[in-house]
């Protein structure tokens, strides 16, 4: 495919992304120089492995999946995907890829039984090609919206299957998609699978150019999030008394906890004994949060320091990774950040799941769809400033029949939206054994002239393949 002047788009996109890189190179010294962090895994991300990585995929047993999520949000869509996947097929080996190092340690935390996780090499055309000579998958799965042009092409060049798992297209990345719709149609072509969440989405990327043979609307994935039984080593930890009113912030971004902060003060005025638990969606945000704390005159506790302390601190804030899931669970209430500021939101299922009541911002683009049934049945409420905030959570604490009530709601609506992750799975391990059937097709006529017996497999492909 080609643009208007005659140049393939691929080749015009190989052109044009160094040449960005090359401009941002002076961005990318300076900010390494600040945060010596962000150069760290720079390797990997140009494709360079490091040799135990290496010879960690390597040994994993063939055959082997590939699941990229971009980051901590995403690895919750894919977690239960992989357990499905490795509970199924406890011969395959599972690769985990993700974009950030955070999302690297969660997927580490969400997905203990995978042979290894990686960072996703830069869509420079040299870089997927390199990893993925060492991964060689059988199968690769994307989730959401990591729509890489050189890494998709790579993944089908080695003869990869390739899928699109919970797939989701906003009105802005489609409006968006729309402008490179040339190469964002050669993208979405070279997917044997887009399992995405609703019809919209479906309508969306056929818009964009892919076969609506291999569009599937699944359901969201992240309904099926899991939840542990046992909160009371939490509890204890936390010294936390069975009767005193917790409020979890989650996930919040920046603009939001100061309006957190501002709406805590009045909940304190009305609930004395109120506690918050403050979790910022990025750690090294932490020491603005402890000035902003200070500045307000509140009292806290960092989480990993919560056993040492003696003072009952009205705030805990959050500084550890991976137990934002739990801590939902002992809340009366819940908000969900990213939401009061255009972030899109956060996922609003993990608290409804442990049947607490869901506060959200205006802006939740990202998970709209839940939002929309957790509202509708009365599990949720769109809260859009600080007083409405603090109106929410007081009004919840102080009735806990209604907040019972409310997250029962929430509760409902995630279990009967579940199943996603199965169907999910089950069309995956369709495309694998497509994959292997077609292999055996193709050596019989390759191999036969019509002579040697017809293999099971002929019968076997769908009647759509090789669309499907």
């Amino acid at each position: 495919m080609k643009n208007a002047k005659g140049i393939p788009v691929q080749l015009l996109y190989n052109l044009v992304l160094p040449l960005i890189g090359l401009a941002s190179l002076p961005v990318w010294l300076a900010a390494f120089a600040v945060r010596p962090k962000l150069a760290k895994g720079l390797g990997q991300r140009l494709g360079f492995l490091p040799k135990s990585l290496r010879e960690t995929i390597q040994a994993a047993p063939r055959p082997r999946v590939w699941l990229h999520a971009a980051s901590v949000g995403e690895i919750a869509a894919i977690a239960p995907v992989a357990r499905q996947l490795h509970d199924r097929n406890p011969q395959w080996s599972l690769l985990v890829s993700t974009m950030t190092q955070s999302g690297q340690e969660q997927a580490k935390r969400q997905i203990p039984f995978a042979a290894a996780t990686l960072l996703l090499p830069l869509d420079f055309y040299g870089a997927a090609r390199r990893v993925l000579n060492v991964a060689e998958p059988q199968l690769v799965a994307i989730a959401e919206t990591e729509l890489w042009p050189n890494f998709a092409r790579q993944v089908k060049r080695h003869g990869s299957q390739l899928a699109l798992i919970n797939g989701r297209m906003s009105e802005r990345s489609f409006s968006r998609y729309r402008r490179l719709q040339p190469l964002i149609r050669r993208l979405l072509e070279r997917f044997d699978l887009l399992a995405v969440q609703t019809e919209k989405d479906q309508e969306r990327f056929q818009a964009l150019g892919a076969n609506p043979q291999r569009v599937k609307v699944i359901g969201n994935v992240k309904f099926d999030v899991p939840v542990e039984t046992d909160l009371e080593p939490l509890r204890a930890e936390l010294r936390l008394a069975p009767d005193r009113p917790v409020w979890v912030a989650g996930s919040t971004r920046p603009g939001e906890e100061a309006i957190v902060v501002e709406a805590f003060q009045q909940v304190l005025a009305a609930q004395p004994s109120a506690l918050l638990i403050l979790a910022v969606r990025h750690l090294e945000r932490i020491k603005e949060i402890q000035r902003l704390l200070g500045e307000r005159r509140l009292a806290y506790a960092l989480r990993s320091r919560v056993a040492k302390e003696l003072l009952d601190f009205p705030v805990i804030l959050v500084d550890t990774m991976g137990e934002l899931a739990k801590f939902y669970g002992l809340a009366n209430v819940a908000f969900v950040g990213g939401s009061l500021m255009p972030f899109g939101g956060h996922n609003p299922l993990e608290p409804a799941a442990w049947g607490v009541p869901v506060l959200v911002g205006p802006h939740t683009e990202h998970f709209s769809q839940a939002v929309a049934a957790l509202t509708a049945a009365g599990g949720a409420q769109v809260v859009t400033q600080a007083s409405d905030l603090a109106q929410a959570v007081i009004r919840l604490l102080a009735d806990s029949r209604e907040a019972k009530r409310r997250g029962g709601k929430a509760r409902d609506v995630v279990a009967a939206s579940q199943g996603g992750a199965v169907e999910t799975v089950e069309m995956l391990q369709k495309l694998m054994l497509i994959k292997q059937w077609a292999g055996e097709v193709r050596r019989w006529r390759q191999e036969s002239l019509a002579q040697a017996p017809r293999p099971a497999a002929v019968e076997k492909l769908p009647e759509d393949w090789p669309e499907w």
